[in-house]
């Protein structure tokens, strides 16, 4: 899937990764799993670019967001 959303989604993936402390080399595996969740919670206003959570918001909402955001994107092939 591409969008914009998808670069600045990305840098707030490996942002989080860094500052819990993830070795380096890890984190492009893990942020090429998980950008798209990011994107979901910024899209749905439960995350900042800075990949802190907005006070106040449901995490259900999240994962519905993601769950949305999944449905959305087009099917890979596996092979």
């Amino acid at each position: 899937m591409s969008s914009n959303i998808e670069p600045l989604a990305r840098e707030m993936a490996a942002r989080i990764c860094r500052r819990e402390g993830m070795p380096e080399p890890e984190i492009d595996a893990w942020v090429e799993l998980h950008w798209a969740c990011a994107a979901a919670m910024l899209e749905a206003g439960l995350m900042d670019e800075r990949g802190e959570w907005v006070p106040g918001q449901d995490l259900v909402r999240g994962f519905e967001a993601y769950r949305e955001r999944l449905e959305r994107s087009p099917k890979r092939s596996v092979g």
